[in-house]
């Protein structure tokens, strides 16, 4: 298979594995994170990158330039390329990239767009097709929308695009370029999808992608317990999957139910049930809690005592004694 060797994602870390082993599937060994700011966070990811057998490169912006302002920021990585893929960073999808690569050369297309058929498009852009899939106009979420088909987030763009995006200026692909390429008589043309696509950008869906990627097993885990350390784990029950990082600990008689993703440095207190939820990194939960279909940011304190249900508690957040909270 002929396949572009250039990837460029913006991505949300726990979610990177699966991002990483779809990729790995179709020979792409490279990828370019094109990031907007707090590039710093961002050095981490070249571990689990090398573990997926992936090159990585970070570009950063000194200031917003928007969808396509970053992709022209980051030519000098793409260097050589004829053409290369763009994911937007809040897509999970397992689109059969060498499908899209052939009908993107069958099409000599300029760009190739791929697209999905959603119940609710109004917020995402929607894509107005010819017979011959090429695409005539592209609405980035109107009001009233006049068909079901939707940008997926997932382009093949030609290396000359780059020509096309001014330098040093936010400029959005969607709003800006793809309608300016339209109009100047480009080959922009539209790949159906019908396989599985998520935006991770609503806590509902970021919870779902991420349990999805347990359930299908396309993660790799970054833990420090060996494989056959079942000691390790005598003192809590486990009641369906737990996906844990580093330096985890567990008090006496934890219960893990469903679906749960635990990050580097936590501590989990004794009787404490985490039930369908996501812990990011060095979470403290007191004893005797529960925390249940939620989202638990980074640094967070939650004490003795507490319910936490179906909410998303934000970096450095403290909980008291005794507290519920719950989104209804």
């Amino acid at each position: 298979m002929t396949t572009p060797k250039s990837f460029l994602p913006v991505v949300n870390k726990p979610l990177i594995y699966y991002q990483f082993y779809l990729l790995s599937k179709y020979g792409i060994d490279t990828v370019i994170l094109a990031i907007g700011q707090h590039c710093k966070k961002y050095k981490e990811v070249f571990s689990i990158a090398k573990k997926a057998g992936i090159k990585l490169y970070i570009s950063c912006e000194k200031n917003p330039l928007g969808t396509a302002g970053g992709i022209k920021n980051s030519r000098k990585f793409l260097k050589g390329e004829k053409e290369f893929f763009v994911f937007n960073g809040d897509i999970i999808s397992d689109c059969n990239l060498e499908e899209m690569l052939n009908f993107h050369k069958e099409k000599d297309a300029f760009a190739t767009i791929c697209t999905t058929a959603v119940d609710n498009p109004s917020a995402f852009g929607v894509i107005d097709i010819d017979g011959d899939k090429r695409i005539r106009a592209f609405i980035e979420k109107p009001l009233e929308p006049a068909s079901n088909i939707i940008n997926a987030g997932i382009y093949i763009l030609q290396s000359d695009i780059l020509n096309e995006i001014p330098d040093s200026k936010e400029t959005s692909i969607e709003k800006e370029t793809f309608p300016d390429l339209i109009e100047k008589g480009k080959n922009l043309y539209a790949f159906f999808h019908t396989g599985y696509w998520i935006d991770v950008g609503t806590i509902e869906n970021y919870k779902k992608a991420n349990f999805d990627a347990i359930r299908l097993k396309s993660y790799i885990e970054d833990s420090d317990d060996p494989p056959s350390d079942n000691n390790f784990y005598r003192n809590i029950c486990i009641q369906g999957s737990l996906i844990k990082g580093r330096d985890v600990v567990f008090g006496e008689g934890v219960e893990i139910r469903g679906n749960v993703i635990i990050g580097d440095g936590c501590y989990i207190g004794s009787k404490t049930i985490i039930q369908n939820s996501i812990l990011f990194e060095n979470v403290i939960i007191g004893e005797n809690s529960w925390v249940s279909q939620s989202i638990i940011g980074n640094s967070v304190l939650i004490e003795d005592n507490c319910e936490v249900k179906n909410c998303a508690i934000a970096d450095s957040s403290r909980l008291c004694r005794f507290s519920k909270i719950a989104n209804t």
